[in-house]
């Protein structure tokens, strides 16, 4: 769900001037195996920027922290896997499921031979009692259960093994939108706990491969491998390290000088600044299947309310800029709808394939003409909202975060040639910035938390009124970060995941579309990229551009799990 470790921090200073380097490609290898014996009995991870390490493992609430993140996949685990862009859906603690019922009915075949690493069984009870939590808890709330739109009739035992979903309506998106985002934690510890959003879980109950906190300190974890996972095989490699990097300078030196396995940064040059210190086995995988890095704001304030503003803010970035620049050519410019970079296929009516391309083509003359048609006045050159205010839209980024700050800088001189008052706001550390980021209280740059499982995600988290979250309140848990919804995109929505005819599915997918840029809810940019920076010195079988088995960032869930049990110990030449 959350990005917060997979965005750089480095001084953004250092960043815009390398900005300026010329790239140097790192020479070709082939692949075969070395002979060289493993130096890393872990497997070696780092972010960028982190705080000094809480012992928190609490999968539900943590703030962004890295422990929290790997909490899911590590100790707690997933129904159902359903990697990112739907290119593989494994079974995992669900064996297997069957619909029936004219797919109103799902059952789930569980495990019969997974444990919790204090030995008690691992029960059908406890899966129904983690889909059922939010009734406990708002946070603890994956599925959507507490909603007033959700389509949930019940959730029963039946027999030993398996468990029943019965839904009010036919749901064609709930395995790879809903069920995607669902763990299982034990019943017997989680029941007990009085505030699971501030419950540290120091001493994690879990089911998972790695389920031995063997070391922890404020500056690095290590997580062993479950002696017991009933899984045979898996994991294949022996423990799991977090070491804390101070800022991207800091990781970056880690990973150069071979101290650390893998990281998942923005690293300007990687060619040249990674690659090229051991061709062999240092490798830089930056993929752009994902959903939008989007410029978002919360749409009930006036006068981002208002449509024509937010299609003038979209018209005046100059999105060739901020990709080459910012963002070093490695996020591609986003086109109007968001979905290029993750699901391009279900984008397929030429009239919204050229509105997508209107509302995103760099043109600050027809900027000042749709605000002007819509009730906008100048003040010489400064813009006039309809009450006769003047505009200001200034927007909020991490100081470290560099390639944010150098494409928030582009973007607010954009702005500012439309005549709106804005500027760069640096924040100090994550702590200051993500709690009024992710309830819009200030305009930033913010990615989508919906379902990589299916296209549908994306649409409900911006336009569905059960997704809805209002204004001022976090919306992490849907995220609709910009407090929108619209009644007949929700109608259009139920009708989607109503039918299992993927030709309908995208004859809705195409009306959500229309509307989506006829309201332009957020503004897309760029389309996100999956930072993935690793070695196969020690080890390999890491996610390629060939072999994208999971999103290649390791706290990204349910992705993570297949990371986590694919790749294999020892050495190895190439990719």
């Amino acid at each position: 769900m959350r990005r917060s470790s997979t965005r750089s921090l480095v001084g953004a200073t250092a960043a815009l001037l390398l900005i300026l380097a010329v790239a140097a490609a790192a020479p070709a290898v082939t692949a075969k195996t070395s002979s060289s014996a493993a130096g890393h009995p872990c497997l070696v991870m780092t972010g960028s920027g982190d705080p000094a390490f809480v012992k928190n493992f609490n999968p539900y609430a943590g703030g962004g922290l890295p422990s929290n993140s790997i909490a899911q996949g590590a100790f707690y685990e997933p129904l159902i896997a359903t990697s990112a862009g739907a290119v593989h859906t494994v079974p995992w603690l669900a064996r297997s499921w069957k619909w029936t019922n004219a797919n109103k009915t799902l059952t789930l075949q569980i495990a019969p031979n997974a444990k919790w690493s204090d030995g008690k069984p691992l029960t059908v009870a406890d899966v129904v009692y983690s889909l059922t939590a939010g009734r406990q808890s708002p946070v603890m709330d994956r599925i959507g259960i507490a909603a007033p739109g959700n389509n949930i009739a019940s959730i029963k035992v039946q027999g030993a093994h398996a468990v029943v979903i019965k839904l009010k309506t036919s749901d064609s998106q709930f395995i790879p939108a809903v069920l995607n985002r669902a763990f299982v934690v034990p019943k017997h510890v989680w029941s007990k706990v009085k505030d699971p959003a501030t419950f540290t879980n120091s001493n994690p109950v879990g089911s998972g491969p790695f389920n031995v906190i063997k070391r922890f300190t404020t500056q690095d974890y290590v997580l062993s491998k479950n002696p017991h996972y009933w899984q045979a095989g898996l994991p294949k490699i022996g423990c799991l390290e977090y070491q804390q990097a101070a800022s991207n300078d800091a990781a970056l030196a880690l990973i150069q000088s071979g101290q650390v396995d893998w990281t998942h940064n923005f690293v300007p040059n990687v060619e040249k600044a990674y690659e090229a210190k051991d061709p062999a086995h240092y490798h830089g995988f930056f993929s752009n299947r994902d959903y939008p890095i989007s410029l978002v704001f919360d749409d009930t304030q006036y006068p981002y309310s208002l449509t024509a503003f937010r299609k003038a803010v979209s018209q005046a970035i100059d999105r060739t800029s901020v990709w080459k620049l910012g963002e070093y050519g490695y996020e591609t410019p986003a086109d109007g709808v968001g979905l290029s970079g993750l699901f391009p296929t279900w984008v397929t009516d030429k009239s919204v394939k050229a509105l997508a391309k209107s509302v995103t083509t760099y043109n600050p003359a027809a900027a000042k003409k749709t605000l002007t048609d819509a009730g906008f006045t100048y003040k010489g050159s400064q813009l006039l909202d309809p009450k006769g205010n003047g505009v200001k839209l200034d927007i909020h980024v991490i100081s470290g975060w560099s390639d944010w700050v150098a494409s928030n800088q582009i973007i607010t001189k954009n702005l500012q040639a439309i005549g709106i008052d804005s500027n760069v706001r640096l924040e100090a550390s994550w702590g200051d910035w993500f709690p009024n980021a992710f309830s819009t209280k200030n305009p930033t740059l913010l990615w989508q938390v919906g379902s990589r499982g299916s296209p549908y995600a994306y649409f409900y988290s911006n336009l569905s009124q059960n997704a809805f979250i209002p204004s001022g309140t976090d919306a992490t848990p849907t995220g609709n970060w910009e407090h929108f919804a619209n009644a007949k995109a929700t109608t259009i929505l139920n009708q989607w995941k109503g039918t299992l005819d993927v030709k309908k599915q995208k004859v809705y997918a195409t009306q959500l579309e229309k509307i989506f840029l006829e309201q332009l809810p957020i503004i897309p940019v760029v389309i996100g990229a999956r930072w993935s920076t690793y070695s196969t010195k020690y080890f390999h079988c890491f996610p390629t551009q060939n072999n994208f088995y999971a999103d290649p960032i390791f706290t990204t869930n349910p992705d993570n799990i297949l990371l986590f049990t694919t790749i294999c110990p020892g050495g190895k030449t190439g990719k």
